[in-house]
């Protein structure tokens, strides 16, 4: 197994909004989105598997929303074996990066990039004397995980707001959120981190505008 900054970045997406099952020896991962915001993403998302698995995917739309998959015992074992990260349910609340990763800015922040394309958000918020106020929030519902990457950017010299805890009514699954908030994180994160999705990006871009 060779981890490069596409692996890497692939994984977090995973991470972030995919799945990873085994039933005998059928073995599929998965990765779903929103068709409004993230079909020119799923094409960069294509591009990816195929130069880190060697596997064409399709990209469909169904209940109303995005969503690739494929079979791979090659994938399944590189997430499995390789990186002994969880599969199937309870995957999302036990998750964390691999600490081969972890542990190497070059290779985590790719990753974090897959996480935050597909799990996080990038918004503006009207606050007293800042109008338009900038964030960058992650979201997971792995306690271990959020810790972990308060943890990795903050070493970074990145401001990280406290961990929140949030409950939706639609949903029995806690989530935590990591918020990163201010111009100069977002400038800091476009410089270092970037974005990958085009609408993440996009908007990221545009607050810093605001403020120009």
């Amino acid at each position: 197994m060779q981890i490069n900054k596409e692996f890497a970045e692939l994984i977090g997406i995973i991470i972030g909004d995919g799945f990873v099952h085994r039933h005998n020896n059928s073995y599929r991962i998965g990765i779903v989105g929103n068709p409004k915001t993230d079909m020119n993403y799923f094409y960069k998302i294509q591009e990816l598997i195929w130069k880190v698995w060697q596997k064409e995917v399709r990209i469909t739309e169904r209940e109303r929303g995005l969503r690739m998959t494929f079979g791979s015992k090659r994938a399944f074992e590189d997430w499995t074996i390789n990186l002994k990260l969880p599969y199937g349910e309870g995957k999302c609340e036990r998750i964390t990066i691999p600490n081969i990763i972890a542990n190497d800015w070059n290779l985590a922040k790719n990753t974090i990039r897959g996480i935050v394309d597909t799990d996080g958000s990038v918004f503006t918020a009207n606050k007293p004397g800042s109008p338009n106020y900038p964030s960058i929030e992650i979201t997971t519902s792995s306690p271990a995980l959020a810790l972990q990457l308060k943890e990795i950017l903050e070493k970074q010299c990145f401001r990280v707001a406290k961990i929140w805890k949030y409950k939706s009514k639609l949903s029995s699954r806690t989530t935590y959120k990591i918020p990163l908030n201010g111009y100069d994180n977002l400038a800091k994160w476009l410089e270092e981190i970037s974005f990958s999705n085009p609408n993440k990006l996009n908007r990221a871009i545009s607050a810093l505008k605001i403020k120009k």
